[in-house]
């Protein structure tokens, strides 16, 4: 995802459409939020337990925005809320 975000500002540069450039970009990432809200959790790595857990000691990840070894990525929950506002608006209209 990365990748793509940096090729559409590169081209933007490159071209000098940088002005068109950066608004794709974001609608590439608030789309990107949208669709995949959650990632896997940086310290256990997805697997919901603790990195030092073994065969004797075993538990739950000690990461509190940790859930079963996803944590929600920076902004999705405001895109939602933004896409449920819309759609209440456009349905009062």
């Amino acid at each position: 995802m990365i990748f793509v975000l940096a090729g559409v500002l590169l081209w933007g540069y490159a071209t000098g459409n940088l002005l068109l450039a950066a608004p794709v970009a974001f609608i590439i990432w608030v789309a990107w939020v949208y669709v995949n809200p959650f990632r896997n959790c940086g310290w256990c790595r997805g697997t919901g337990r603790h990195p030092l857990s073994g065969r004797k000691y075993s538990g739950r990840c000690w990461n509190p925005r940790c859930q079963r070894g996803t944590v929600q990525r920076l902004g999705s929950r405001t895109v939602h809320r933004a896409v449920r506002a819309l759609i209440a608006y456009r349905k009062g209209r």
